[in-house]
């Protein structure tokens, strides 16, 4: 072996670390996936809440981000991890890292909302540096040919109930339906 490749070998990749529900998948939530791709070797994308079906399964969400990210970063290392919400929840950060497969220390957790001091801490103890990634509002076509300027899929339900209409997979999704 050459020593070239002993030290490929020893060196450790760093790993980001994005975590979010994609219900729907929106500018926010690439932003962040975006910030991840250029500045780690590999990134895991977690979808949070996978027990939860309202509005799309494990299985959709899974499914459109994987093709998502098959378009946006096709040479980059990725893969996606499911993530069903913990009992207790306190044990959160320790249950993320084990169920990614996430090992060793330099890695980088992505956020746009700021996490409690307690689990900052801890994330910090298991080898996470926090990127804060600031989230720019965006502007979300809604079904009712309004655009709305909105920063989070949390918003953007919340808009779609009140209209008492379906959430779309996605941003291109409701856009797209205005052809139909």
């Amino acid at each position: 072996m050459t020593e070239q490749a002993s030290n490929h070998e020893t060196q450790s990749n760093t790993v980001g670390l994005v975590l979010g529900r994609f219900q729907p998948l929106h500018p926010g939530h690439l932003e962040l996936i975006r910030s991840a791709m250029d500045e780690c070797d590999e990134v895991v994308v977690c979808i949070g809440s996978a027990q939860l079906a309202e509005p799309f399964t494990i299985d959709e969400r899974h499914d459109y981000l994987n093709r998502q990210l098959e378009v946006l970063h096709p040479d980059k290392k990725w893969r996606v991890v499911d993530l069903v919400d913990p009992e207790p929840m306190d044990i959160w950060p320790e249950y993320v890292k084990e169920k990614c497969g996430i090992e060793g220390e330099e890695h980088r957790f992505y956020r746009a909302d700021k996490l409690s001091e307690v689990y900052e801490d801890r994330l910090k103890k298991l080898g996470f540096a926090l990127a804060y990634i600031t989230r720019s509002p965006f502007y979300f076509w809604f079904s009712d040919g309004l655009h709305r300027r909105v920063s989070s899929a949390t918003e953007i339900k919340a808009i779609y109930e009140e209209l008492g209409q379906p959430i779309p997979r996605s941003f291109v999704q409701a856009k797209e339906s205005e052809n139909k």
